[in-house]
């Protein structure tokens, strides 16, 4: 199973358990401002990041990892509710949510999540901006994969050629470059 496949199920998960106001969303990692000010529109918010991996580990043709999981919630203020009181709310949903889940991924989940944490990710920034912000962070080990066999291996096609383009400068062509590799023994 993908990382992307498993973050999916997590989020999908997550928003079975909040209000359907609330966005859940996939997100690609941690946040700094200019993602904080592009986001926060869609506040009530929580994204759920894949924020990497541990312990990888090969077991009976599986592949297995430690993965470390964080659902970051953006609040703004609201007629009659602060973001502070907000941000509460849907935190605690998230502490009654994620410990013991397997996010309907019984047979992908080695175990349930581990070393459940929250954050409040307050900051003077954070603050000017208008909107409150905190971090649920969890490891859970899960199968990342079954190895491919001997057979399937040989299946594979020849990775021959290489192409590809890159930037060397502003307002310069890109670069090309075409490498064949050696094949054989």
């Amino acid at each position: 199973m993908s990382l992307d496949t498993l973050r999916t199920a997590v989020a999908d998960t997550l928003k079975t358990a909040l209000p359907a106001s609330v966005s859940v969303e996939s997100h690609g990692g941690r946040f700094d401002q200019a993602e904080l000010r592009r986001i926060m529109a869609k506040a009530p918010a929580v994204f759920v990041a894949t924020l990497g991996f541990s312990d990888l580990k090969y077991d009976h043709g599986d592949f297995q990892a430690t993965i470390s999981w964080g659902a970051f919630v953006v609040t703004r203020d609201a007629p009659k509710v602060s973001r502070d009181q907000g941000a509460s709310v849907l935190v605690n949903a998230l502490a009654m949510t994620i410990p013991e889940n397997t996010w309907s991924l019984d047979n992908e989940c080695v175990n349930t999540p581990q070393a459940v944490r929250g954050d409040n990710l307050f900051s003077a920034t954070v603050d000017k901006l208008g909107v409150a912000m905190w971090a649920i962070t969890w490891r859970q080990t899960m199968l990342l994969g079954k190895a491919l066999s001997d057979e399937d291996l040989a299946a594979l096609d020849l990775f021959e050629t290489l192409y590809t383009q890159f930037p060397v400068a502003d307002d310069a062509p890109l670069a090309e470059d075409k490498v064949q590799l050696p094949q054989g023994g």
